[in-house]
């Protein structure tokens, strides 16, 4: 447990030995820990100091860690041990680093000659750095890395204006207040989770973190423990909940609302959920993107009924249209690309002008996003751009296929991909996650997508998995699909 006291002293003494070892106002600085009360005085402490955090999934392999530091020209790393056992290799070849802090050295690190080591526990001798740091709203406070659907990471530089500014959007809807509680199972690192935690500070409110999800049940008996008033997660979460343990069918006493973005969550799933949860608990279905610094839309609860499937409209100071390629706003049912234009939008891809001329234009950030918006404005996903099969001479959405296999409660995930085929360029393939692998009927799920889609639109193969393969932020990682199939 960490007090909101116990943070500002921790993260001012974090900022005071940042700044006694040089680190300078617009300096990266890589956070390396996993979800955790020194996670958030790292962070914090790296603000103070007037640096920008670059935070690091510790998911990831050394051969990652070392490549972003590089990109990054961080000069320090802030880290344990627990998330950096291989800091050798880490660190090994980073011009830019200066110093690295742990919590505990392995005797048998061998670092490169010139780069400084030192323990966290220095810090905690020293007065606290006090006042709000130097930096500005303009700053980087922020740099994530997304692979988004390329796979390869990008940096996306969000400043403290961004971060502020989407904060503010974010509680003007879901007016969170100091007596609201969290039950956290996103990563800090990931903007989704980054954001949990900004909003909840921003009120005065409780994050109760919970890094187990892979036990989905002990993240229940959290949320009923801890008197958690709201839980986030991403489509994924939520499909193992619902398959994996009591969540639709336990009273919730205390929950007040539950939010899901990261990914478009299957219709049948936000409907099953919606009908089994007591109406008192408000149901929020968002979108975003990091690149936003978290939030672009909502869904009001009360519209959500009426409105499944859809991403919603643009949050408080946000403007979100479909246009058309040459810019022109599309009419209503017409299909385009998503256009968002607010404060929270980054200032770009770090060192990737190129990639981010391709995404920043006057009239905002273009997403990558299929979509329409119906009569009342309210905006429909159609797919990820690039995630569109070309199957032949038709476009096909890997989004609709993947619903279409959801509606059947033997199906706890589906993840649709186009793979390499002489004949028709693409043809469509599903991953399947069965409830029951033993029960598992791959013939009677393509008659059942015979019987709601296009013929052209049915998958040629279905493969049964233990798992999809997801980030750490719980998103099926596509890439890896497409590479296996290669």
């Amino acid at each position: 447990h960490a007090t909101y006291a116990d943070v500002v002293v921790e993260s001012g003494r974090i900022a005071r030995f940042l700044r006694e070892r040089g680190v300078r106002r617009g300096d990266r600085v890589a956070v390396l820990v996993e979800n955790s009360p020194e996670y958030v005085a790292a962070f914090f402490g790296v603000l103070q100091a007037g640096a920008c955090c670059v935070a690091l999934n510790h998911a990831n392999k050394e051969e990652t860690h070392r490549a972003l530091l590089r990109d990054s020209g961080a000069v320090a790393l802030w880290t344990r041990a627990r998330e950096a056992r291989a800091l050798p290799e880490i660190v090994d070849g980073c011009p830019d680093l200066r110093f690295a802090v742990v919590d505990r050295a392995n005797p048998g690190w061998r670092l490169p000659a010139g780069l400084g080591l030192h323990r966290a526990d220095e810090a905690a001798a020293l007065a606290p750095l006090d006042g709000a740091g130097e930096a500005g709203p303009d700053d980087l406070a922020a740099i994530l890395y997304t692979s988004g659907s390329t796979g390869t990471p990008r940096g996306v530089t969000l400043t403290h204006g961004n971060l502020a500014a989407n904060t503010e959007q974010i509680l003007a809807y879901l007016k969170f207040g100091p007596d609201d509680s969290v039950c956290c199972v996103l990563p800090f690192h990931y903007s989704f989770g980054n954001s949990l935690l900004l909003t909840h500070v921003r009120c005065g409110g409780r994050t109760v973190i919970d890094n187990r999800f892979a036990f989905p049940q002990q993240v229940l008996e959290t949320l009923a423990r801890e008197r958690c008033t709201g839980f986030s997660g991403v489509p994924s979460h939520y499909a193992i909940l619902c398959a994996r343990t009591d969540f639709l069918e336990r009273p919730h006493p205390d929950l007040r609302y539950i939010t899901q973005a990261g990914g478009a969550m299957a219709p049948d799933l936000v409907r099953r959920i919606r009908g089994a949860l007591p109406d008192r608990i408000a149901v929020y279905i968002m979108y975003g993107q990091t690149e936003a610094s978290a939030r672009l839309s909502w869904v009001p609860p009360e519209r959500l009924r009426e409105k499944f499937g859809s991403i919603g409209r643009g949050i408080p100071g946000v403007s979100l249209t479909v246009r058309r390629p040459d810019g022109s706003e599309c009419d209503v049912g017409e299909q385009g690309e998503s256009v968002a234009a607010g404060p929270n939008i980054m200032r770009g891809y770090w060192n990737a002008p190129q990639e981010t001329a391709e995404v920043l234009f006057p009239d905002g950030l273009h997403t990558g996003d299929l979509a329409y918006r119906d009569a009342d404005g309210f905006i429909f996903i159609v797919d990820r751009v690039k995630n569109m099969i070309k199957a032949g001479a038709n476009r096909v959405s890997s989004k609709e296929v993947e619903e279409t296999l959801l509606q059947r409660p033997e199906v706890v995930e589906a993840c649709v991909i186009g793979v390499p085929d002489e004949l028709l360029g693409e043809a469509i393939e599903a991953w399947i996650v069965p409830a029951d692998p033993a029960a598992f009927d791959e013939q009677s799920l393509l008659r059942h997508c015979a019987a709601k889609l296009a013929s052209f639109k049915i998958p040629r193969r279905l493969h049964p998995v233990d798992a999809l393969p997801k980030n750490s932020s719980g998103k099926v990682l596509k890439a890896e699909l497409r590479a296996s199939v290669r």
